[in-house]
């Protein structure tokens, strides 16, 4: 069958031989490529995040090694629900929670 081609269809069966096995050997290696920088910007954007938390929770250590009263104050009152002696708490339903 390769006899009866031309020089020219000879020449451009070879040419699309090599980049379709180009693309079987290259395009496993572009995908994981494309996923990798996906990766490494969800990783980035992670990293960014944690470290922010990281500083709060160095203020707020910061905060509770200094004993600061008004913050401790504020703690327990929104983590614990506490009140002082002779106080009331009253709570109210948030209108957006039916």
């Amino acid at each position: 069958m390769l006899k009866k081609l031309s020089a020219k269809q000879k020449a451009l069966l070879i040419s699309i031989l090599i980049i379709a096995v180009g693309s079987l050997l290259l395009g496993g290696s572009i995908l994981n490529l494309v996923h990798n920088k996906w990766e490494v910007h969800r990783l980035t954007k992670k990293s960014r995040q944690l470290d922010v938390r990281y500083q709060q929770l160095l203020e707020e250590k910061k905060l509770l090694e200094d004993q600061n009263p008004k913050h401790m104050e504020m703690l327990a009152r929104t983590r614990y629900d506490m009140v002082k002696p002779g106080e009331l708490e009253f709570r109210f339903k948030n209108e957006d929670s039916h």
